[in-house]
């Protein structure tokens, strides 16, 4: 993989990385599951069943199956073609995030109604696409929600770099750096504007006032796309 193209799947894990902070703190504050931090999730499933919470032990769970349902199907697209072509992934975490988008908000942030499971099912299977959309680029790998695997990842490179004075090791330690600092931004950017906005009105603004957060991942896989098909247009 030439450096050029390697850069440009590093700028795609940290819009990645942005996206799953974005999603996480979304499906948190208005789902109390997470997206793609299913350590986090399943901690939420036994302190629920422990609690006698059965409602929420079945919402976590449906969450957390949605996924592995996601990571089936990407695995089915994987080995079904011979040469993975990213631009249809971004555009199924597209439409997956547009479907999402249209589920009312008919209760209040924490509480399921049906409208919202089908929302949180959908960005279950969301999450699994943002994991398994870009796992190796190159020689390092990267993964844009998971931030534990990136801190070990980043302390082995930093280490790799001080003992063996590898400067070739600057280049991952930027990228995760970034990506660290994308995710954070992405978790910032979407609870800022969940406790912004105004819990009053009726009508259209009522049901999908906290849905319009999803414009940001939205367009961000737009860009995307527009990016891989002028990229491949290119190469042909």
């Amino acid at each position: 993989m030439s450096k050029k193209a390697l850069k440009s799947d590093a700028i795609i894990a940290v819009v990645f990385s942005f996206v799953g902070g974005l999603l996480d703190v979304y499906c948190l504050f208005n789902f109390n599951v997470y997206a793609t931090l299913h350590t986090g999730n399943m901690i939420k499933l036994m302190t629920h069943l422990v609690d006698g919470n059965f409602a929420a032990f079945l919402d976590t769970t449906f969450v957390i199956v949605a996924f592995a349902i996601g990571i089936f199907l990407t695995n089915m697209y994987e080995n079904s073609r011979k040469k993975r072509d990213e631009r249809e992934l971004f555009l199924i975490s597209f439409a997956l995030l547009l479907l999402a988008s249209l589920a009312p908000n008919d209760r209040v942030p924490g509480e399921l109604s049906t409208w919202k499971r089908i929302a949180a099912f959908l960005l279950g299977l969301e999450g699994a696409f943002l994991i398994r959309s870009f796992i190796r680029f190159g020689e390092y790998t990267y993964s844009t929600t998971t931030m534990t695997a990136n801190i070990n990842r980043l302390v082995t490179v930093i280490h790799k770099r001080v003992r063996e004075k590898d400067k070739s090791q600057n280049y991952a330690i930027l990228v995760y750096t970034m990506i660290f600092l994308s995710f954070l931004l992405g978790v910032a950017c979407g609870y800022g504007y969940l406790r912004a906005v105004p819990d009053e009105g009726s009508g259209w603004w009522h049901w999908y006032r906290y849905n319009l957060i999803l414009l940001a991942p939205m367009i961000c896989m737009l860009v995307l796309w527009i990016s891989a098909r002028r990229k491949h247009q290119k190469v042909q």
